[in-house]
């Protein structure tokens, strides 16, 4: 698995490289350097006879940015270095790389171009000659805040010039941590980021303005980012296929899986069809749906692998008090139970979903309605002896916490981080980018999906795959790894046979065959 850090993770890694392992910061600038002259050898091609523009901040990032700009020149590169703080403000191994910047620049011969110009005003780059190449070392992975100044109009005239531009480490303007900017940020075509990946080009959007990322290897070694703590990955195709089950030969349907499913009201009989199916699509043996005995022979004519289990009913036709008996009957039977999708929010029906969870002693996958049963309830997760996977999107997670919608996308993997330790559950926090929280500090970033998913039943279509995996013996966490990856891989197979606009949930529910067969195709080489 790909591991991801945090900014504080990083420099945690970079502090005990230094101090604790004795490798010095400037070395491990020079390492950095070189892997961003390697990255642009790769993408971009070849440097000699290109015109450089480099800009540079004043932190270690600064520093980075006259390394690369020393080694473009050593290649025969046009180099023109423009310092957006005054150079008496650099300080340690950035300050070095100037100063042996500087000493290049007065060595160098009359016919070569090795420029270090201090900006003051953005107009002034209109006298130099448009270069091919820009390399942006303004900020490091520590900004945070609103672009401003002459910040901001250098990011402004970067992004105008539509130049081949690498970005060192992150696009300067975008946050480290959570992938937002506040006023404008570089658009790169290329990110040489350090060590490994940082959270915010995961999220929002560093899903965009990053371009390509390449990872460099800058010297620090690989159980120094586990001493640190960090316990966040990034989802590969590699990962869920060496998660995928694999069915006996003496296998029979109720070996692989058996699913009661509680779904299903007037109006809702899609997320009954939909979240039932998609558990049978993964691989689940035997699916039982739970509904209202009104709208059975409704499901009879949708639904023909699953079987229909008819509830005692209120007198809205939802899942009534009387179905309890039945109900806790059937979960004796399951291996896994669904509790959510469609149910409504009848206050009868919510007292029978929250009696059930109370008494689950069975896996369980709550969503939708089961999960809005739980608002002001809580507490009762905490004394559950079962795995539990919820699966809200960040309405339904605001509902739940009280957190404003804005605070949970701008700090979702904290905030599912504590809530899945708290609760002692699964949380797969739906969204642009879903995030996967276990109770032991883990959290796995999602990589596949897309816009056209944002669609009504996505989340049913879902929450039955996660079921269905579950149902064939894999634990809570890696049943929401594979049911989340392969779920956005068939949203994303679907796009490109229909598009986005007009995706529908049951095309990404007709796609999942298709996506375990790509993921169980994968080659790690």
């Amino acid at each position: 698995m790909l591991l991801v850090a945090s900014t504080e993770e990083m420099k945690k890694c970079d502090s005990y490289a230094i101090d604790k392992l004795g490798i010095p910061g400037l070395l491990l600038m020079e390492n950095a350097s070189q892997g961003v002259i390697h990255s642009i050898l790769m993408k971009y091609g070849s440097v000699g006879g290109k015109r450089a523009f480099v800009f540079c901040g004043g932190g270690n990032n600064g520093g980075d940015g006259l390394a690369v700009a020393r080694k473009l020149f050593g290649m025969r590169a046009e180099v023109y270095v423009f310092m957006l703080v005054e150079p008496e403000k650099l300080r340690g191994d950035a300050k070095t790389n100037y100063e042996i910047a500087q000493r290049i620049r007065q060595g160098k011969r009359e016919k070569d171009i090795f420029e270090i110009i201090t900006l003051k005003n953005v107009n002034e780059l209109d006298k130099y000659p448009k270069p091919d190449i820009i390399i942006d070392a303004i900020f490091g992975i520590g900004f945070k805040g609103k672009v401003q100044g002459l910040f901001y109009d250098v990011i402004n005239w970067i992004n105008s010039q539509r130049v081949y531009t690498v970005s060192i480490d992150i696009p300067s303007g975008l946050n480290g941590d959570t992938g937002e900017i506040e006023g404008i940020a570089v658009r790169a075509d290329l990110t040489a980021t350090m060590g490994v990946p940082k959270t915010g080009l995961m999220l929002n959007w560093g899903k965009i303005l990053p371009g390509k990322i390449y990872i460099i290897d800058i010297g620090i070694p690989g159980f120094v980012y586990h001493e640190v703590g960090i316990k966040t990955y990034y989802l590969e195709a590699m990962d869920v296929k060496r998660r995928l089950p694999i069915r006996p030969f003496n296998a029979h349907k109720y070996s692989c899986g058996k699913i009661f499913a509680l779904v299903g009201s007037p109006g809702l009989t899609g997320a009954a069809t939909m979240s039932t199916l998609s558990a049978m699509k993964v691989g689940a043996g035997a699916v039982i749906a739970g509904v209202p005995e009104s709208l059975s022979p409704v499901l009879e004519t949708k639904l023909t692998e699953v079987m229909k289990l008819p509830l005692p009913e209120t007198n809205e036709h939802t899942i009534g008090w009387n179905a309890l008996d039945l109900i806790e009957e059937y979960m004796e039977w399951a291996d896994v139970l669904i509790i959510g999708p469609g149910l409504s929010k009848n206050y009868e029906t919510k007292q029978v979903i929250l009696n059930v969870i109370k008494k689950l002693n069975k896996k369980a996958v709550i969503d939708a309605d089961g999960l809005n049963a739980l608002v002001g309830n809580l507490n009762i997760l905490k004394s559950l002896r079962t795995e539990i996977v919820l699966t809200p999107h960040p309405g339904e997670f605001s509902r739940l916490t009280d957190l404003p919608v804005e605070k949970i996308e701008r700090e979702k993997i904290d905030i599912a981080r504590n809530f899945a330790l708290e609760y002692g559950v699964v949380l797969v926090l739906k969204g642009d980018t879903t995030v996967i929280a276990n109770p032991e500090g883990e959290v796995f970033i999602n990589s596949t999906g897309n816009p056209g998913m944002a669609t009504a039943g996505s989340g049913d279509v879902l929450t039955g795959m996660i079921a269905g995996f579950m149902g064939q013996g894999l634990s809570a966490v890696d049943s929401a790894i594979c049911g989340v990856y392969l779920h956005g891989l068939a949203g994303d197979l679907a796009r490109d046979k229909f598009g986005e606009l007009p995706m529908m949930a049951m095309d990404i529910l007709n796609m999942i065959p298709e996506a375990i067969q790509k993921v169980m195709k994968e080659d790690k080489g």
